[in-house]
């Protein structure tokens, strides 16, 4: 980031105030564009805004108060991890606990994976407490080729927290152990990171354990989803398993699910839902996939279920096949779609009113073989759609938007629901396997989705000439993220309206555009914060924004 944390203090400037389609926008004093490694916005409770540059050098921390003026800048530094190899380390997760800002960090030091635990100082950005709580085999020697060509998953951490409370529990995945029974251990956490449990995870004989999911329920429980199977193909004597582990228990409670008894490749997302008492797991089971030769695109074809279970027996209460029919419908009869949608799910949302949204794009992966055998991946990232289901798993409603992105690399399904977790990772960003020397836009496709009282909201960056079509059929692939702009979808009440979030574009020489990856809504204050940029001719300037929705 050019001189910015020389100049951030110097930039202590009245805001900018403009409204769009009655929309109060906050801006900060500009800045330069950062130019690489990821950014992240992080609105906390008490009012202040952290903005977070990791860059291959660190992590550089701004902090806003209310008014929106610089109060704090920082380096992030530390004799426990290693500030410079922040190129091979992953973010698993950035949450607001007991009012501050903490990080969880994971770093391959000496072969061995480490989970860092940072925690800020919610005024000044300066760590006031760190500590490394995990810690994984260390890697041996066969151990790329192993997961290169063995179908072995990496070491891995995984971090949940509880959106009702300030406990969360972390999982230690160790791939590499040699009986399935040491290869998942649960460790839950209250509010003050004081350590309530530890237990060790049963394979219950499977061969193969591949943790997907993962909900908290204050300091009482830790509800985990497992996908077990014994043949490396998948789907022959596999499971997904539901398990519970009680505060006090090292033993956990366990419940296969039976009619997953053929599933294949199997990801989830599970949440625990306070009003109805139940917990939603969404599960998609890959079932086939198309591949076109000469493109080299590919699509891949999933069971999607949702299911509702009993906290208490683990037994399934409902389960539905998702199908998207309201959406599919929208797109056929409102945006003229002949193929309707097909769209993945990207995201589970629980409601304020206990009812569920959940949000899909549709995805096509593509390889490109160069002339010399390197191998590179493209996923587009196209339409969007909304999924609205009562307490109960049955569709109630449905929307359908067009778009066409380009993104470099694999990107899977969920991934919106990593990101909401502030996961990443520097080896790629929300993808992996994307060419050595190509610009990655990544961070700025895919999309947004806010829930605002009464009103929903859909934010992606798109250019000025398809959100001005009549004719969607004929939309251009956003592949230049600079000649896009910040577009908005409201949904209410079975209509939906569109604008421009930061105004429309005067010419082809301005854009306004944000970085979806970095953009935080607070429900406290009704607020949605990202880093955006403003693009005049040549020029390029870069500030945070806080919308009021």
């Amino acid at each position: 980031m050019k001189n910015f944390l020389s100049l951030a203090l110097l930039l202590i400037l009245a805001c900018n105030t403009s409204f769009a389609q009655n929309t109060n926008i906050q801006y900060s004093t500009s800045f330069d564009e950062p130019e690489d490694g990821w950014n992240k916005v992080m609105q906390l409770k008490n009012g202040n805004t952290f903005f977070l540059h990791f860059t291959k050098a660190g992590i550089e921390v701004t902090v806003y108060d209310k008014a929106r003026h610089v109060i704090s800048t920082k380096e992030l530094g530390s004799d426990l991890w290693e500030a410079r190899k922040m190129k091979a380390s992953t973010i698993e997760g950035f949450y607001e606990i007991a009012g501050q800002p903490v990080i969880f960090l994971q770093q391959l030091l000496d072969r061995t994976p480490m989970l860092f635990r940072i925690v800020l100082d919610a005024n000044t950005g300066a760590i006031v407490n760190e500590a490394k709580i995990g810690e994984l085999q260390r890697y041996g020697f066969g151990a790329g080729y192993a997961m290169a060509f063995g179908g072995v998953d990496p070491a891995d951490f995984y971090v949940e927290k509880d959106p009702a409370s300030d406990c969360y529990a972390v999982i230690n995945f160790n791939s590499f152990a040699h009986e399935s029974d040491g290869r998942i251990e649960v460790v839950h956490y209250d509010g003050n990171h004081k350590e309530i449990n530890r237990a060790q995870y049963d394979a219950q004989g499977f061969k193969y354990l591949r943790f997907i999911g993962m909900t908290v329920d204050a300091d009482k429980h830790v509800y985990v989803c497992v996908y077990g199977f014994n043949t490396v193909a998948y789907g022959k004597d596999s499971r997904v398993i539901v398990s519970k582990l009680n505060t006090g228990e090292k033993t956990f409670v366990n419940k296969q699910l039976e009619y997953t008894d053929d599933f294949k490749n199997t990801t989830a997302v599970m949440q625990y839902n306070q009003g109805t008492g139940l917990i939603q797991l969404l599960t998609l089971t890959q079932r086939n996939s198309s591949s076109k030769i000469f493109s080299g695109r590919t699509t891949n074809y999933y069971l999607i279920l949702m299911q509702n279970i009993d906290p208490e027996t683990l037994t399934v209460v409902s389960s539905k096949p998702l199908t998207a029919e309201k959406a599919d419908a929208y797109a056929k009869d409102k945006l003229k779609n002949t193929k309707g949608f097909w769209g993945l799910p990207q995201q589970m949302v629980i409601n304020n009113g206990n009812s569920t949204t959940v949000l899909m794009e549709e995805m096509t992966q593509e390889e490109i073989r160069g002339s010399r055998g390197a191998v590179s991946h493209r996923t587009y990232l196209n339409n969007i759609g909304v999924t609205e289901l009562d307490t109960k798993g049955a569709e109630t409603d449905g929307y359908a938007i067009n778009k066409v992105q380009m993104a470099n690399g694999i990107i899977d399904p969920l991934y919106i629901s990593k990101k909401s977790k502030g996961l990443w990772s520097f080896r790629g960003g929300m993808a992996q396997g994307w060419a050595i020397g190509v610009v990655n836009n990544n961070a700025f496709l895919s999309y947004d989705y806010i829930n605002a009282h009464d009103k929903k909201y859909i934010i992606y960056n798109d250019y000025p000439e398809n959100f001005e079509k009549e004719d969607t059929r004929k939309y251009k692939t956003v592949v230049a993220i600079s000649d896009a702009s910040t577009v908005c979808y409201e949904l209410s009440n079975g209509k939906m309206e569109k604008f421009y979030l930061f105004g429309k574009p005067k010419d082809d020489d301005e854009s306004n555009f944000c970085y979806i990856e970095s953009s935080h809504f607070l429900k406290e204050t009704n607020t949605y914060a990202t880093l955006m940029i403003e693009k005049r001719g040549r020029k390029k300037e870069a500030k945070i924004a806080w919308i009021q929705l």
